[in-house]
């Protein structure tokens, strides 16, 4: 009778053992994500890579109704717009999975689609809106924090960012002035430029310009 007791005795021993060691190790565990020393960079980068996710998206949308209308001026813009903040939402993801997080791709809904004029304009106010909130919050902290990295990839969408809300002004104001020049775009910062470059590289992030992907 003693011998059957022995192997249950040992088995709760283990149970013991096993229901304390998860104890201890939950002691030791990984503080709550509030206290990591980045959290604040962290939930702002989700936010303006969600922000630039969308945007990408909604340009896409853009862009194609921009063609089937015939403006491929129009068109091209749109479409190196939502290549820049594509490879804008790109950066995002690579840092905040740097800092230890993890991003989750949005859910887009496709708006109801307008004339290409007005497009043109909501695509100029959602990009200012952008800029002027979440993405300046973002740069301001991550420099505050001292996070280089992330505050070097912040300062190239803002590059971007300002350039793409001068291409869209200018746009909008030309009217049957339309410019010509082809639209180029920084695969690697997503700067853009509507004109002829004249440096053999980005001056942003030294990519050379054979690499700029154009839209015309």
């Amino acid at each position: 009778m003693k011998l059957i007791k022995i192997p249950f005795i040992i088995a709760f021993a283990l149970a013991a053992i096993a229901i304390g060691a998860s104890y201890i190790f939950s002691l030791r565990s990984e503080a709550e994500p509030t206290e990591y020393l980045w959290y604040e960079s962290l939930q702002g980068l989700h936010e303006l890579c969600r922000a630039k996710h969308r945007q990408s998206h909604l340009y896409g949308e853009y862009a194609r109704h921009a063609e089937r209308d015939s403006l491929p001026v129009q068109a091209a813009l749109l479409r190196a717009l939502a290549f820049a903040d594509g490879v804008q939402c790109a950066n995002c993801r690579k840092a905040i999975e740097s800092l230890g997080g993890r991003f989750h791709t949005p859910v887009v809904q496709t708006s109801a689609l307008q004339d290409t004029p007005t497009h043109l304009h909501l695509a100029l106010q959602a990009k200012s809106a952008v800029r002027e909130g979440i993405a300046q919050r973002c740069l301001h902290r991550a420099v505050e924090e001292g996070n280089r990295y992330i505050a070097r990839l912040l300062t190239w969408c803002d590059a971007s960012d300002i350039a793409q809300i001068v291409i869209l002004q200018h746009v909008i104001e030309a009217c049957d002035n339309e410019p010509t020049a082809p639209y180029q775009v920084c695969p690697t910062c997503g700067a853009i430029s509507n004109s002829d470059l004249h440096t053999a590289y980005c001056p942003h992030c030294m990519t050379d310009r054979q690499e700029f992907h154009t839209f015309k």
